[in-house]
Order: C-alpha cells, then structure tokens, then sequence
C-alpha cells in the first residue's frame, strides 16, 4: 500500500514539473483566419480574435495559441 502512495506521489509530482516546463515553452500562433487577414493586410474581424487580442493573447477558440507576438520580439 505505501509503495503505491508514493507511486502515484511520483506520477502527480512529474506531471506538475511536465506541465510546468510546456507553460514555459510556449511558443506564439495566430489563429488560421488572422494568418488569413493579416495576408491580406487587414486584422480579423471575429469576435473572439478581437477580445482575445485586447488581452494580449492569440484566439484559441480560432486554432490559435500563446500570448501574441511583438514586433520587438519578431525581430529577435
């Protein structure tokens, strides 16, 4: 019984380092329609893209992920 305790102690604690380490990594990804809008030279017009924009963020609702990237860091 206590060899299975601290089993499961170890899965919880290596998932929580896992997920911790993913959140650090990442990376910045528009959403399908705003990679769309922006060829065109316009911003997307969907709601969620919009309000997930004023937060800083790409839209996930849209296949998007992470925050969104500036230009200060697109150079970089």
């Amino acid at each position: 019984m206590k060899k299975s305790i601290q089993s499961l102690l170890a899965l919880a604690v290596l998932a929580f380092a896992g997920a911790a380490f993913a959140a650090d990594k990442a990376e910045s990804k528009p959403g399908k329609c705003c990679v769309a809008a922006a060829k065109d030279g316009k911003a997307c017009a969907h709601a969620c893209c919009v309000a997930a924009n004023k937060e800083g963020n790409n839209c996930t609702k849209c296949g998007g992920a992470g925050k969104l990237e500036t230009k200060a860091a697109a150079k970089k």
